[in-house]
C-alpha cells in the first residue's frame, strides 16, 4: 500500500511539474506578444526539463524560467528568425516548384523534400543543444545537425514519440494547453541527453 502510495505521489508530482512549466511556457509566449515571446519561453522551458531529466528535481522553476527567459531573449529570438527564414525560404520554393510549368523544375521536387525532411529532423535537436551548450548561433545549428545525422536510432525515436503525442493531443485536445509543449520538451531532452552528455565528456 506504501509503495502504491508512493507511485501516486510520483505521479501527481510530475503531472504538476509539467502543467505548471507548460503554463510558464504559454504565459511568456503570450507575454512577448508570441512573435516574440515563443523562442525564449521555449528555450527557458526547455532548461527547466533538463534539469529534470539529469534529476535535478529540486531547481526553483520559476526562477530557472525567468533567469533563462531574460539572459537569451535575444540569442534565442536571433535563432529563431533564422529557423523561421529558412523555412519560409522551404515553403517559398515549393510553391514556386508546384507551380512550374517547365518540366525540369519537377526535378527539384525529390531534392527539396531531402532538404525539408533534414530540416524538420535537425529542428529536433535545436532547443536541447542550445540549452546544454554554451555556443553560438551557427554552432547550435551544425551540432544539431550532427546530432541527427550520427543518430538515426535518437532520431527516429523523436519523430515516433513525438507523432505519437501529436496525434495523442488531436485525440484529446483538452490537454493540450496543460502539456503539450512541456511533454514533447522533456521527451525531446530525454532522447538526446545521452548524446549531449557524451558530447560533454569528450569535450572536457
Amino acid at each position: 500500500m506504501n509503495g502504491l502510495m508512493k507511485g501516486f505521489y510520483g505521479f501527481t508530482e510530475w503531472v504538476t511539474r509539467l502543467a505548471y512549466v507548460n503554463f510558464l511556457w504559454v504565459f511568456f509566449t503570450l507575454t512577448g506578444l508570441v512573435l516574440f515571446g515563443f523562442f525564449p519561453a521555449t528555450v527557458a522551458m526547455f532548461a527547466v526539463v533538463r534539469k529534470w531529466v539529469r534529476k535535478e528535481t529540486d531547481v526553483p522553476v520559476f526562477t530557472l524560467f525567468w533567469k533563462t527567459y531574460k539572459a537569451d531573449f535575444l540569442k534565442s529570438n536571433l535563432l529563431g528568425l533564422i529557423i523561421s527564414f529558412a523555412g519560409f525560404v522551404l515553403y517559398f520554393n515549393f510553391t514556386v516548384i508546384e507551380a512550374a510549368v517547365v518540366p525540369a523544375f519537377k526535378w527539384l521536387y525529390i531534392p527539396y523534400v531531402m532538404i525539408t525532411v533534414i530540416y524538420i529532423l535537425t529542428l529536433l535537436y535545436i532547443f536541447p543543444v542550445f540549452v546544454h551548450f554554451n555556443m553560438k548561433i551557427k554552432e547550435v545549428v551544425k551540432n544539431a545537425f550532427i546530432l541527427m545525422a550520427v543518430s538515426p536510432l535518437v532520431t527516429c525515436s523523436m519523430v515516433v514519440l513525438t507523432g505519437a503525442l501529436c496525434f495523442l493531443f488531436l485525440q484529446f485536445p483538452g490537454v493540450i494547453p496543460f502539456f503539450s509543449g512541456s511533454l514533447i520538451a522533456i521527451l525531446l531532452m530525454f532522447l538526446s541527453n545521452n548524446l549531449l552528455q557524451k558530447i560533454s565528456v569528450a569535450e572536457g
